[in-house]
């Protein structure tokens, strides 16, 4: 599956049913919240997807306004309830909340509609314009239109269908170690500097702000100063996006068919509680970065090796292995008291992040052309490594 997001221009008539779609679909989304909670408290039980659909013709009845949309969209905002209850009692989410106007406005499709040139066309909407780049083949699954403080957006989901990529022995790995200072450090000494978008547009950001926090709220000059703070919030988000993207697609491209990529497996909801580095942290969009990176990899038949998130990279040394546990944050060098390298600590995290996942890789199962890993080979191919010259992107 592969996702295709453009921009849509819908006319003045388009944008009223697409908004009155938006108010219906979150409308659906409370009522059967609402449903669901007088339901589990009167019988400890939760209504699946298709409990929820079968409560639509009685609010269509009820509310008059939902018979203007299409059917199908408040159909799909059932099975997605049901799919956020589904994870909620399995722990993997919170509990699902009342939608707010504004906020995450959506509604997907699924039959009649359809793909042309330079338009989209959607039931009772019908063709909207569109901008965008290169499509991808296959078969069309799902539209889903949104908005933001920039525009209509519309993502089309394609079906690839199934890729037979063949996995190559691995001869050698790349670490990648995430960073604030540099934003990743590569075993074969290429370091990608941190751009800090954040930063760029702060002073514009802070204006903004102030100039939003000043006008009297409920105001038609306050909702365009709320819009201008939007925007900035989503150039920012917009630029980190494509240097995640290019870096990745850079890394994959660099790597031959024998070589597979080792990054460090993070949790950043825990990472983000400091608050000196929350900040710092959120900027960097390293989640983002390392699933653009999986999906990239797994394009063109190389492996993603995830290193468990305890591992202490960092604090081990990558010559002989002693653990250095009283290494501080703020030491960016340090000598190993075993063997006396002196190392740089985030190029020494990033080639203990490659043996260690070339130790894993060897720990799992055989690849699929069937032939053994040669830890051995990967060890030594990771430490010639270490002699290539260093190279900055």
């Amino acid at each position: 599956m592969k996702a295709f997001k453009v921009k849509i221009y819908p006319n003045k008539t388009q944008q009223l049913m697409i908004d009155g779609n938006f108010g219906c679909a979150r409308f659906i989304y409370n009522k059967m919240i609402e449903i669901n909670q007088k339901k589990y408290h009167r019988t400890g039980k939760s209504l699946s997807g298709y409990d929820m659909q079968a409560y639509l013709p009685k609010l269509k009845k009820q509310y008059p306004f939902l018979k203007e949309v299409n059917s199908q969209s408040l159909q799909i905002v059932c099975h997605n309830l049901a799919e956020a209850y589904s994870r909620f009692f399995q722990k993997k989410s919170g509990y699902p909340s009342f939608k707010k106007r504004g906020v995450g406005d959506s509604f997907s499709v699924i039959t009649n509609c359809k793909l042309l040139d330079n338009e989209i066309k959607l039931p009772k909407v019908k063709k909207v314009k569109f901008r965008g780049g290169c499509r991808p083949t296959g078969k069309v699954k799902r539209f889903v239109v949104s908005k933001d403080a920039t525009g209509y957006y519309c993502s089309i989901l394609f079906d690839e269908g199934k890729k037979e990529i063949a996995l190559e022995k691995v001869n050698n790995l790349v670490g990648v170690d995430v960073g604030i200072k540099d934003f990743a450090i590569c075993s074969n000494k290429v370091i990608i500097k941190n751009p800090r978008y954040t930063e760029e547009f702060e002073r514009k950001l802070k204006k903004a702000q102030q100039s939003l926090s000043r006008k009297q709220k409920g105001s038609k000059k306050r909702a365009q100063a709320k819009t201008r703070v939007a925007k900035i919030h989503k150039k920012i988000s917009n630029k980190r996006m494509d240097f995640a993207h290019k870096i990745s697609r850079q890394i994959v491209n660099s790597c031959d068919n024998q070589t597979a990529i080792a990054i460090e497996s993070l949790t950043i909801s825990g990472m983000m509680k400091n608050h000196n580095l929350a900040k710092s942290i959120a900027d960097c969009g390293w989640s983002q970065f390392g699933n653009f990176l999986k999906y990239k990899a797994a394009d063109v038949g190389k492996q993603v090796i995830e290193v468990g998130r305890f591992y202490p990279s960092s604090k081990t040394c990558s010559s002989c292995g002693v653990v250095n546990s009283d290494l501080k944050l703020s030491d960016r060098k340090w000598t190993c008291e075993g063997c006396k390298s002196e190392h740089d600590r985030d190029f020494n995290a990033s080639l203990n992040i490659a043996m260690e996942g070339a130790r894993t890789l060897k720990a799992g199962s055989v690849l699929a052309s069937g032939e053994d890993i040669s830890l051995e080979i990967i060890l030594k191919n990771i430490k010639e490594s270490d002699l290539c010259e260093a190279d900055n992107l």
